[in-house]
């Protein structure tokens, strides 16, 4: 694993089921063209454990991984259970963070070496099987030459919920399906968040959370960004999927809740609005054209990539998750 002051944005993206998807395609060529031996079906990847449910199901999950980091940095088990450790942040959570990117220097040079070692050991569970946790670790990760003892107490919120969720993971049905995306933007004063999920077997196969590196002039715009980072995930996995024979028979889907940015999407008819913007943003108008992707329009409150684009309140967040990661109850 890179060193946490070392993440790149890409990194910050959860792609666990994406790398697994393609050792199975490894392990498939490897057989037709070496001498190997096959040991059965996979139990364990890198920390990532797999399930194999009565129904058809694969679920993977990191519960051993989980209970080692809440041995390590709880020692003295969870924050006492209260509303707020429901979801795996605080009420005061963008507060906290924006204090302390505030910070002209660091105020808390001593905690910078443990800050950094919980962001680390977060980061590989909110990358590989644990979604509901990668808006807070990306928001966590601006910070980490800043940190202050009340972001400390937030890696305390984020370890105190996957406590009580150790055995979360992702759980993928049984059956033919089709990739699903969905895109969101917080539109703030300086740089929007995008956030993105694309999902198949009913479960999700990649997300983001990513501030967005230019200043966004509308909510228009920020959604075209987010779009964009979407879809170059969402064309990545149709190639993927088509390489282990499971081709997408015509344009994947891929909802937005900005009915000007799908707009834009399919043709520049704000062209004196959106002139400014770069035009590797419009990547997806070019991959609509190319009938790649398509871009419905959803409802705000059924737009699931909300989830990694700010703190939801608990009935949000656990609605949510439940869909992202396919849980039954």
């Amino acid at each position: 694993m890179q060193h946490p002051a070392q993440t790149s944005g890409a990194a910050r993206r959860g792609r666990g089921p994406v790398h697994m998807a393609s050792l199975y395609l490894f392990k498939h060529l490897g057989l037709r063209c070496f001498s190997v031996v096959d040991e059965g079906p996979m139990d364990d990847l890198l920390g990532i454990e797999v399930d194999y449910l009565a129904n058809g199901s694969i679920k993977l999950h990191q519960e051993r991984y989980v209970r080692k980091l809440v041995e390590r940095f709880l020692p003295d088990g969870p924050l006492p259970k209260k509303g707020s450790n429901s979801v795996p942040f605080s009420s005061e959570f963008l507060l906290n963070v924006n204090a302390a990117l505030a910070q002209a220097t660091p105020e808390y040079p001593e905690l910078v070496k443990p800050f950094q070692e919980r962001i680390g050991s977060l980061m590989y569970a909110a990358t590989s099987t644990r979604p509901d946790i990668a808006f807070p670790v990306h928001q966590l990760c601006q910070c980490l030459q800043k940190p202050t003892p009340a972001l400390l107490r937030e890696c305390d919120h984020v370890f105190s919920y996957l406590a009580r969720h150790v055995s979360a993971g992702l759980t993928y049905s049984r059956g033919d399906a089709r990739l699903a995306g969905f895109s969101d933007a917080s539109w703030e004063v300086k740089h929007s968040t995008s956030g993105w999920v694309v999902l198949w077997q009913s479960a999700a196969l990649t997300w983001g959370s990513r501030k967005q590196q230019s200043i966004a002039l509308s909510t228009c715009e920020a959604e075209i960004i987010a779009l964009s980072e979407a879809t170059k995930d969402m064309v990545y996995l149709r190639k993927l999927l088509a390489g282990v024979g499971c081709a997408e028979p015509g344009p994947s889907s891929l909802s937005t809740d900005s009915q000007s940015a799908r707009d834009v999407s399919y043709n520049p008819e704000h062209h004196d609005r959106m002139k400014h913007v770069a035009r590797r943003h419009f990547f997806v108008r070019d991959m609509v054209e190319s009938l790649e992707i398509e871009v419905p329009f959803v409802r705000t409150l059924d737009n699931i990539a909300d989830f990694f684009t700010k703190p939801l309140n608990a009935k949000q967040f656990h609605a949510m998750r439940r869909i992202i990661m396919n849980e039954s109850t």
